[in-house]
């Protein structure tokens, strides 16, 4: 079982998340998002990590609290968070607010056939 602290003073639940780019490891910021299947990359990050459009593997269509919009999916080559590797990882990408100061969503996809386990009351995430 994997345990990391969580900021419960801010309004979500942040974790870090890791990329292996080459001989790089390369740091993001993600917000964890029950009420999301897929993970969720920002487009910016993306770019930074060398995948465009052209290297989509298909387009979806994503809900969110004010639209219905067309979005690329990608494979990831790795994605590293809470103790747990994925490797060819689908993701989709989107345009996030500047504002929100995250780096993507961390969907359901991410945590399939683990335990997942939100302590909001410890500022706890356990996953096994």
């Amino acid at each position: 079982m994997t345990t990391i602290p969580f900021d419960r003073k801010e309004p979500l639940v942040m974790i870090p998340v890791t990329i292996k780019k080459g001989n790089e490891i390369l740091r993001y910021e993600f917000a964890v998002d029950t009420g999301s299947t897929i993970t969720l990359f920002d487009s910016d990050v993306l770019r930074e990590l060398g995948y465009n459009p052209s290297y989509s593997i298909g387009t979806t269509y994503t809900v969110t609290a004010s639209k219905t919009e067309t979005v690329h999916e990608y494979s990831l080559d790795n994605i590293m968070a809470l103790g747990l590797i994925r490797r060819n990882f689908k993701v989709i990408s989107r345009e996030l607010p500047i504002g929100l100061g995250i780096d993507g969503l961390l969907g359901l996809n991410f945590f399939k056939h683990k335990e997942l386990t939100i302590d909001f009351k410890r500022g706890e995430i356990r996953i096994q």
